[in-house]
């Protein structure tokens, strides 16, 4: 439940910085690279903690809402829309669902060991 509330947070907080002027987003001092790599992927780690779909589905999730938040910023005179942006946070989202993925398995290879050995 606190994982979704997360989920939905991130992904409102990601709208509006990516369509409020360029003068008015906060910068960390990171490069737009980290700061774009690192928010799309905590939100997409927590979405996939907090909704137990499938890779695949997470995956197109993540192609889908990277693309729209690129495309959202089109008509406005203070953004650019840019094929680099999407590229990275889509790479950041994948890298999180692939961590969160992964992790899972081996917590499951984890405790099918430590059942079977205590048996």
């Amino acid at each position: 439940m606190v994982a979704r509330a997360l989920a939905w947070v991130g992904i409102l907080a990601i709208i509006v910085l990516s369509v409020v002027p360029v003068v008015d987003r906060p910068v960390t001092g990171a490069g737009q690279l980290f700061e774009h790599f690192t928010a799309f992927a905590l939100v997409a780690g927590v979405f996939a903690i907090g909704y137990r779909l499938s890779l695949i589905r997470l995956l197109l999730l993540a192609f889908f809402f990277c693309g729209g938040i690129e495309l959202l910023q089109v008509p406005l005179p203070t953004r650019h829309a840019r094929v680099s942006d999407f590229v990275i946070d889509f790479v950041g989202s994948c890298f999180a669902i692939g961590v969160v993925f992964g992790s899972a398995k081996l917590i499951d290879i984890h405790r099918r060991d430590n059942c079977s050995r205590s048996k």
